[in-house]
């Protein structure tokens, strides 16, 4: 089985921290944790990758993987998991 771990992109809020990151020569606020421990219980044999779109984009050749896309938006990212889900169904 071949896994897709996406972690949606947070908006440019104030909770997003994303100009203050760069004082602090971070990219991203916190790892994604949770699609991190999902992927340490799935049997060892699957295939996985984790994209963080708060660090990288999303491309054709992730979504050509195949398998299984999973994800983990909070509602302030909800307009990026639309569009993961989105080109999720594009790619078929």
């Amino acid at each position: 089985m071949k896994i897709l771990l996406v972690y949606p992109e947070f908006p440019d809020t104030f909770w997003s921290f994303k100009h203050a990151l760069k004082f602090v020569h971070k990219k991203a606020g916190a790892p994604p944790l949770g699609l991190l421990t999902v992927a340490a219980m799935l049997p060892a044999d699957w295939e996985q990758r984790l994209v963080d779109l708060n660090v990288a984009s999303l491309t054709s050749k992730d979504l050509g993987l195949g398998g299984l896309c999973l994800h983990q938006p909070m509602i302030v990212q909800r307009d990026s998991a639309r569009a993961i889900i989105a080109r999720c169904k594009e790619a078929g």
